[in-house]
């Protein structure tokens, strides 16, 4: 067994194993199925995690005094801002993945499809497997280190809601991982599309210099028609699979950025407030503050992949763009030829592939560069507020 199928099996059965995938699958023949063990033992995990929720419902008020046990009102107001959009985010995805198990079920079989089509597609896309599966793994792992790391400084109640606090984060970020694994995919069919795509434009280069058969010529022109066809085609089945993505985590999406923003500000106001009063004075341990700073470092690295991944497939479409662009050099081609270069030309044109969250926020470069401005100023912001009132 080769590492990236080891580590796509770890991801499939971690997913089974906390209570979020609702279904199976096989990889070697693409069936997705159900079955009593898919069923019933995720609905059994997601039925104690609420009702320790419900048993549990106040327990993280006051879950800054656990972290640096001289909180002052704004610290805790940030805290347990941050801390209730994550277990609103991993009771969402519960309840969400229950409500949508059809059509996730039909997503997973289109990707199955594509996947099984295309082997190659996961030697090509190692790297990014690896890397996301380190960096998803460091940071659940840093996590549960932080909530053991509380061990004797808080009893038995309030550690429960430190552990379920934790269960919603691996949920949601898990959720996230194989979010980015589709997307992955998606990424690496189209640079498989690109690269077939360069070759027919070279070839309908070669065919024009060397027109000398008018048989052959018509027999290659056919052969290269039914190439820019199978292109066209799966570039539609890509673009259906990130359409029914975006649906299927539209809500998702939109908590999960909201996650990364609202933390984003609250962790910049905490790494201030740890450096105004030190760390001791706010009865912090060093380990504490070591864990706290790793954690930060592989949470951001781990969203920034999957923020890198969703703007690269982007500049891959963009890029099939330009490389079509090159079909205005072609004159005196066969009439398939060019009905095939200009129907893949109209398909790029007419339907756009655009990433978007909830239908109201396009994932692009401009857009983040924006969201990172705001994202500074509101730091500020709260840092004003600490010093005028604390």
């Amino acid at each position: 067994m080769d590492v990236e199928s080891f580590l796509l099996g770890a991801v499939y059965y971690y997913g089974l194993f906390i209570g979020l995938s609702t279904f199976e699958f096989d990889w070697n023949t693409g069936r997705v199925f159900t079955s009593k063990l898919s069923t019933l033992y995720p609905l059994a995990t997601d039925s104690c995690i609420f009702i320790l929720y419900i048993y549990h419902w106040t327990g993280n008020t006051y879950i800054a005094n656990a972290i640096f046990s001289k909180a002052n009102m704004l610290h805790e107001y940030v805290v347990i801002i941050m801390t209730g959009l994550k277990i609103a985010t991993g009771l969402f995805t519960l309840i969400h993945r229950w409500y949508q198990r059809s059509e996730m079920m039909i997503l997973t079989a289109k990707v199955l499809r594509m996947f099984m089509a295309r082997p190659q597609v996961k030697r090509m896309s190692r790297w990014g497997i690896l890397i996301k599966f380190i960096s998803g793994s460091v940071t659940d792992g840093l996590q549960m280190a932080m909530v053991l790391n509380t061990m004797g400084s808080v009893d038995s109640q309030f550690f429960l809601g430190l552990g379920l606090l934790y269960w919603m984060s691996v949920i949601a970020n898990m959720a996230i991982v194989q979010q980015y694994m589709i997307m992955l995919f998606v990424r690496t069919q189209f640079q498989l599309l690109n690269t077939e795509l360069r070759q027919v434009i070279e070839d309908t280069k070669e065919l024009q210099l060397s027109r000398r058969h008018q048989g052959v010529f018509i027999t290659r022109c056919c052969s290269l028609a039914d190439q820019l066809e199978n292109i066209a085609r799966v570039q539609s089945q890509l673009q259906t699979i990130v359409n029914q993505l975006e649906k299927a985590f539209d809500i998702q999406g939109a908590l999960i950025y909201g996650g990364y923003y609202l933390t984003s500000v609250g962790n910049s106001y905490m790494a201030y407030s740890i450096f105004k009063h030190g760390y001791e004075n706010m009865n912090m341990a060093l380990s504490t503050v070591i864990l706290m700073f790793l954690w930060c470092f592989f949470y951001y690295l781990d969203g920034m992949l999957n923020l890198r991944v969703m703007l690269h497939i982007q500049d891959d479409y963009q890029e099939m763009i330009q490389i079509l662009g090159e079909r205005t050099l072609f004159v005196g081609l066969d009439v398939r030829l060019e009905e095939a270069f200009e129907n893949l030309n109209l398909q790029l044109i007419r339907n756009p592939l655009e990433i978007k969250v909830i239908e109201l926020y396009s994932v692009t470069r401009s857009t983040t560069m924006a969201m990172f401005g705001n994202l500074f100023t509101h730091s500020i912001l709260l840092i004003q507020y600490d010093m005028e009132h604390f």
